[in-house]
């Protein structure tokens, strides 16, 4: 979807003017966080279709933010894994990890692969995303294997009282 006209006009539109990848990139995060309806979706995202419709979970933000960004010469990339929130229904207050995509981003050729969330409008995402793995739909389903089985514990660092 990244070299359909219709992406790359858009991806024109919302970054054409900026400065740098850094704010371009930023830029994305912004107009699909807001643009995206959040709602469940059943099917395999595909950017344009996102880009036409504006619903979708964390898969099609994924997608649209990729493409997008793709079609801004950003270098983009999906990863998916596990992340913290308390928007998981019926967790109360406490929040729960659970399934999550987002897409990852490079600035440059010797830089390291940002994370980012457009999902949760964040730029980067922070450290609560815990990637599992990296790639398209037929890589996310290796995440199968590890739901409910995964455990996390909390350790005070070096310094810690």
């Amino acid at each position: 979807p990244a070299a359909h006209p219709d992406m790359r006009l858009k991806a024109a539109e919302l970054v054409g003017e900026a400065p740098d990848r850094l704010s371009a990139a930023r830029t994305l995060v912004e107009f699909v966080d807001t643009y995206v309806e959040d709602v469940p979706v059943v099917g395999v995202p595909n950017g344009l279709d996102v880009l036409r419709r504006g619903r979708g979970d964390c898969n099609e933000h994924t997608a649209l933010y990729v493409s997008l960004a793709r079609a801004a010469r950003i270098p983009a990339r999906i990863a998916a894994g596990v992340v913290y929130s308390d928007r998981v229904p019926g967790t109360s207050n406490l929040g729960a990890f659970y399934y999550h995509a987002w897409p990852e981003i490079r600035l440059g050729p010797d830089q390291d692969w940002i994370p980012v969330d457009p999902t949760f409008g964040q730029f980067p995402a922070d450290a609560t995303h815990v990637k599992l793995v990296e790639g398209d739909l037929d890589r996310q389903i290796e995440i199968m294997a590890y739901m409910g089985r995964l455990g996390f514990k909390v350790e005070d660092g070096p310094g810690t009282p």
